[in-house]
Formats: structure tokens, sequence, C-alpha cells
């Protein structure tokens, strides 16, 4: 599986990345966790226990160590191609108290059905932040790059799995009603608060 991982540092000094890997579909994923200490280099993109874990030659061209995932462990290999180029996501936008919190929905796609929970929060700010969790995909959680929320709408991407989502809040607050987008899919999902979460509104 080919990858192109690139890695900077931002003007406060800290280490930004981003990842694309043409065989998976996957677009300036953002990195997430990323430490550097001397030679040695760590990364995550974002899902479950995922993780890489290398070290750059002494003429700096080569990074090479092993990445690690629920499947098991493998070892990578990236040359230095050229200059950075980090791709950072849109920032989310402020959350209102009327999306925060958990939502159960049912994905009716060919032949099967996949159940989700979408977990929103208000993080540093009132800044949206959320997570997408597949029940009937061992319970794998995939961080949501980008929130935006406007009024009663609300959208979110997904960059490492290729999804988007848009769906409008309706008038009792207990239920999101929209489109899931993946893999050249576009199917109908629509998120409704669990029966405990709609008693506390």
């Amino acid at each position: 599986m080919g990858i192109t991982v690139d890695l900077a540092k931002n003007p406060a000094g800290e280490w930004i990345g981003s990842v694309s890997g043409p065989d998976g579909g996957i677009v300036d994923a953002p990195l997430m966790q990323i430490s550097v200490d001397g030679n040695a280099v760590r990364f995550k993109m974002g899902i479950a226990h995922d993780s890489f874990e290398g070290k750059l030659s002494d003429d700096g061209s080569v990074m090479s160590g092993t990445a690690t995932s629920d499947e098991g462990a493998a070892p990578f290999n990236l040359k230095r191609s050229g200059v950075a180029n980090v791709k950072l996501p849109p920032s989310s936008t402020p959350l209102s108290k009327d999306f925060e919190g958990a939502w159960a929905g049912t994905l009716e796609v060919p032949g099967k059905q996949l159940r989700a929970i979408l977990k929103l929060t208000r993080g540093s700010g009132g800044v949206a932040v959320g997570t997408l969790i597949s029940l009937d995909e061992g319970g794998q959680e995939y961080p949501i790059t980008t929130i935006t929320q406007k009024d009663k709408q609300v959208e979110f991407e997904i960059r490492l799995i290729r999804a988007k989502y848009a769906g409008t809040l309706d008038a009792s607050g207990a239920q999101i009603a929209g489109e899931y987008t993946q893999g050249g899919l576009t199917l109908p999902l629509v998120f409704k608060r669990p029966a405990t979460e709609a008693q506390r509104q």
C-alpha cells in the first residue's frame, strides 16, 4: 500500500501532518498524536489502535519502522521526496447545545444494516468535536475531521474513510435527518437521540 506523509511544524512550533493513500482513497487525512524525539518519530491516523513508529536515517532521506493496527503489524518505509506540503482540513465551527450528545442511527447499505453512534461535543471555545462509531464493525471509532453547523443544519467530513454527512435537526430536537455519502454511494441516514438522552433535553 502506497502512502504519502507530510510532516512540518506550524508557526507555534507544533508538529502537524497529513497522509494520503491512493490505494485506499485517502486524501489529506490529518495525522494525530505526532511526536518527534531525536530521530524517533511516532504518529497515528486516528483509528483505534493504529500507530506508526519509526526512525529517520542519519542522512535524513528515509524514515522506516513498523505500522501497527488491529490486524497486526507490518514494516513501512518512507523516502523523502521534497518539501512538506501539509494540507490541514478547515476548522470546525462552534457547536450549539442542541446538537451536543450521542445520536444513534442505522445505515441501510445493499445487503445489510450498519448501526452507528454519532458523538458530538463542544471542545475548546465551544468548537465542535466528534466521533462516529460503527457498532457492526467491532465498535470502530472514526474521528470526524471537520464539523460545520449553521442554525439547524450540520455537516461533517471524515477524510480517513472519504465519508460526508449533511443533516437537519427537526423541531423537537430529537432527530437529525440527512444523507451520508461514502465510496460513490449516497444514502439516507437519520440519527436519533437514545431514549435516556432525549429525556434529559
